[in-house]
């Protein structure tokens, strides 16, 4: 299993480790209302080295990749972010990535942990015959994720003499030299901070971001609020979708060849969030869930519950007819019948 450079912090700190993805990840390091807490009212603190970690640079990078993910790349400027797929050429989704223009000939993409392998391979298809340099920086740089509303004040305890991109943009700084990256894409919730570094600098990076105030977090705490957003996981809930089935047309231009085919919209069914306000119910993956009428209509991918305050959340695949916002919907918990409302996807 891999480890990232931050695993001996993460050890040294007395976190519980877990796989994630073939890697070696913090789950938690004390206690988790502490943890989710900071990031509502302080600053919490993740590892997301493992996600994967690509830079594009060459003439004709931006047609290259306007060729092979769904967005136009055209629609982002120069110092900003773009929420995009990859998509296999059956139109499928591969990934959710997002983009991070320098210039038309440079770019930094940002994959899910779990798909680094085929992010890399639908990259690499046709870079070396457009003489574009790839470089999978999945393993040399270390990702940091900042959550909360203290984000800011943390970073510039830590004599950050960047200024703070605003939601959407990123910037290029160098610190001791070494090349860095600081984005405010959202990753982990919708105005979490992410801090990119060389490896050999992430321990350093991590301690000082602590020390400024910032409490770290395991990947119980993640979770929770990416399913409280309604954010959906592309392995744990989107495999084998389309871009309309998941919720995601937004991030396709439909006027431009991928080559893929054209992602059509389906009225096999929908990804949605579902939201269980009473607490001591807990919604789990596997879970059946059922119209008014007592039906079987679709089933639970991925849950959590808030120990903030006991609610529980949950993304579901359901038939079409009962994905609009606001809709009542029962999962069946043994003889039990637990009512949940279908919540908007976080875009």
């Amino acid at each position: 299993m891999k480890e990232t450079q931050l695993t001996p912090l993460h050890r040294r700190l007395g976190a519980s480790m877990t796989n994630e993805y073939g890697w070696q990840m913090p789950q938690q390091y004390t206690d988790l209302l502490h943890e989710h807490m900071s990031t509502r009212s302080a600053c919490g603190i993740f590892d997301i080295s493992n996600l994967g970690k690509f830079r594009l640079t060459g003439n004709g990078a931006q047609e290259y990749l306007d060729g092979i993910l769904s967005n136009r790349i055209g629609n982002c400027r120069d110092g900003h972010t773009q929420q995009t797929l990859m998509l296999t050429t059956k139109g499928m989704i591969l990934d959710r990535v997002t983009l991070c223009r320098i210039s038309a000939g440079r770019f930094f993409i940002i994959g899910s942990a779990s798909q680094v392998e085929a992010d890399l391979a639908s990259l690499s298809r046709f870079a070396q015959r457009e003489a574009l340099e790839l470089e999978d920086e999945t393993d040399t740089l270390c990702a940091i994720a900042l959550v909360g509303p203290e984000a800011g004040k943390v970073l510039s305890r830590v004599h950050f003499a960047v200024e703070i991109p605003a939601k959407g943009e990123f910037c290029c700084f160098r610190r001791g030299g070494q090349r860095c990256i600081l984005t405010r894409a959202g990753l982990i919730n919708n105005d979490s901070m992410e801090l990119f570094c060389p490896a050999a600098t992430g321990i350093g990076w991590f301690e000082q971001l602590m020390a400024a105030g910032a409490i770290p977090c395991g990947l119980q705490t993640r979770e929770i609020l990416r399913l409280e957003q309604g954010r959906t996981d592309v392995k744990k809930d989107a495999a084998g979708c389309t871009p309309a089935s998941a919720g995601l047309s937004h991030l396709c231009t439909t006027d431009k060849d991928t080559g893929s085919t054209p992602p059509t919209d389906s009225d096999a069914g929908r990804l949605v969030s579902l939201h269980c306000s009473t607490p001591g119910h807990t919604l789990s993956p596997g879970d059946t869930v059922h119209d008014h009428c007592g039906r079987a209509i679709g089933n639970i991918t991925s849950s959590a519950t808030s120990p903030a305050n006991g609610h529980s959340y949950a993304i579901a695949y359901v038939s079409t007819e009962h994905s609009t916002p606001g809709t009542s919907l029962w999962v069946k918990k043994g003889d039990a019948s637990i009512k949940t409302e279908v919540k908007a996807l976080s875009q």
